[in-house]
């Protein structure tokens, strides 16, 4: 009888999955963008961030027909991703995304979603020299503000103690290859990459939160450029891990 009952669940339980798969329609999914973006005469109409907020959300029956990868160019596109810059901390910007946007939260549910960020980082400081050719001022803008906005993504990532490494190996990539970059956007990347270390390293060292300078255990950090106080800390923990993952 317990036989017939299991087989009978999972007869169901394989009906309604199917059922659920059926009702997603994927055609045209990877080619959905943003039906308002700033510029538009839409976009103009709003009359407070909540109505831009709601106007940006991707539809969710998407989600199961996008993979990772193009869940993460998506949320590069978001139109009020930038607005993470635009907070005192950039931890609290951070906080804002997360609770405004479902993209974002679809996607740091992904299994995959550390592969697909680092992956994508690594592009784009691959092609750092991009900011020393002719582009208009926007597209400029546009391509470090990306890389600022990876590293904060970065941050916010969390896993196995292997996966982290592999994450600030790749910051630490990034900080060498945006440290003899020549460009004015310069010293904007660098704090947004300290700001990303310091919080991976936190991560790994959580085992060691009290041997760090008071106040290093919360990633507080300004936006701005660090002040001498901010650099030292971040200095006190992130050079010697920088060594290390050098012979790595």
């Amino acid at each position: 009888m317990k036989k017939i009952i299991v087989f009978v669940l999972s007869a169901l339980f394989l009906s309604c999955s199917q059922n659920t798969q059926e009702n997603y329609n994927c055609e045209g999914a990877q080619s959905w963008d943003y039906p308002v973006k700033p510029g538009m005469e839409e976009w103009k109409q709003f009359q407070s961030n909540e109505e831009m907020v709601k106007a940006c959300q991707i539809p969710e029956n998407l989600f199961f027909c996008l993979s990772t990868n193009e869940l993460t160019d998506l949320c590069l596109q978001y139109p009020l991703l930038s607005d993470i810059f635009a907070h005192n901390f950039l931890d609290n910007g951070l906080d804002v995304l997360f609770i405004d946007f479902n993209g974002i939260r679809e996607l740091y549910k992904r299994s995959d979603v550390v592969s697909s960020l680092t992956k994508l980082y690594m592009e784009y400081i691959q092609n750092l020299s991009y900011l020393e050719e002719e582009h208009e001022l926007m597209e400029v803008f546009y391509f470090y503000s990306t890389i600022g906005c990876l590293d904060a993504l970065l941050s916010r990532l969390d896993g196995s103690i292997d996966n982290l490494k592999e994450i600030l190996k790749v910051l630490v990539y990034g900080y060498e290859k945006i440290s003899i970059l020549n460009h004015y956007s310069r010293g904007h990347m660098l704090e947004y990459n300290y700001f990303a270390r310091a919080n991976i390293i936190i991560k790994m060292c959580e085992q060691c939160v009290e041997e760090m300078p008071r106040g290093m255990s919360n990633a507080v950090f300004s936006p701005h450029f660090p002040d001498a106080e901010t650099a030292d800390i971040i200095s006190y923990v992130v050079l010697p891990i920088n060594q290390k993952m050098k012979k790595i």
